[in-house]
């Protein structure tokens, strides 16, 4: 990246104007255009280019976002889920991958980004650079679950159709985490894996989590080829989502990575770009 010096001045005195410069300056109603000459807007090919290089940003992100749906209800809702996995360690711990996380907005979505704080100390996080309320992390631990319920699609080619038993991310909280930890604990359970729950979600004045805020257990099936078995879905779609990885349903995108894609902010500083906010569209 190139560096920018500040040129110090000379102190020669400034040059006379001759009489035909000064009869070619521009009147005093029409100030002189700022800037050296230099226009900040693009045209032509060059707009073009622009346009194409935003769009393809766009797609990269909506691309990162198009996984697996995360589990969410909403308020005052009730409804039936499964897990697929959430055993327990030697210590009645639930063994489940934890990490932290951020939400930010951008456009009308709410996507989820890995915080690189944790991963890649050399430099900080684009998305805590932010400082807002908006960009603080949260510990999160992620399971999968089968979502009983019933949605039907109200748009698009799919209008009227409908699906159920979907196998979802199941991405939670300490807090929740905490809870769901002592159902699990009960010695008919050993473990959430296999174990149907009633879940509800509370009016929005509580704010109640977004994967439900109470949990009643109804049963626990022996194995999930039983699971399967009971509800008509395929073995495969009972089986615990891959996490991480180049397949894994939670993508880690390194600093660079989110720059290039408009999220975050770059630390300031020589060497380093400055003031790159969050993307405002998709």
């Amino acid at each position: 990246m190139a560096l920018t010096f500040a040129k110090k001045a000379t102190g020669a005195a400034p040059a006379q104007s001759s009489p035909k410069q000064e009869a070619a300056s521009p009147p005093k109603d029409k100030p002189a255009p700022t800037g050296g000459g230099m226009s900040f807007m693009k045209r032509g090919t060059a707009a073009k280019a622009a346009a194409a290089e935003e769009e393809a940003k766009a797609e990269e992100r909506r691309a990162q976002m198009n996984r697996m749906r995360r589990f969410k209800m909403g308020y005052n809702e009730d409804c039936q889920i499964t897990f697929l996995d959430g055993k327990l360690d030697a210590e009645g711990v639930l063994d489940i991958p934890r990490y932290y996380e951020h939400r930010i907005q951008i456009g009308a979505e709410w996507p989820t980004f890995v915080c690189t704080a944790e991963i890649d100390p050399s430099q900080p996080c684009p998305i805590c650079a932010l400082n807002t309320d908006q960009s603080r992390r949260a510990l999160v631990g992620v399971m999968t679950v089968i979502d009983h319920s019933k949605y039907t699609v109200k748009k698009g080619p799919n209008a009227g159709k409908v699906y159920t038993n979907q196998r979802k991310l199941f991405v939670a909280k300490e807090t929740t985490l905490k809870q769901l930890n002592k159902l699990a604990s009960k010695p008919e359970r050993n473990g959430l894996a296999g174990c149907t729950f009633d879940v509800s979600r509370g009016p929005e004045n509580t704010n109640p989590p977004g994967v439900g805020s109470t949990f009643d257990f109804v049963t626990k099936h022996k194995t999930l080829a039983a699971l399967a078995e009971k509800y008509g879905i395929p073995v495969e779609e009972c089986v615990p989502a891959q996490y991480d990885g180049d397949d894994g349903e939670i993508q880690y995108l390194p600093p660079a990575k989110l720059l290039s894609l408009g999220i975050g902010k770059a630390h300031g500083g020589v060497g380093f770009e400055k003031g790159v906010n969050a993307a405002s569209e998709l």
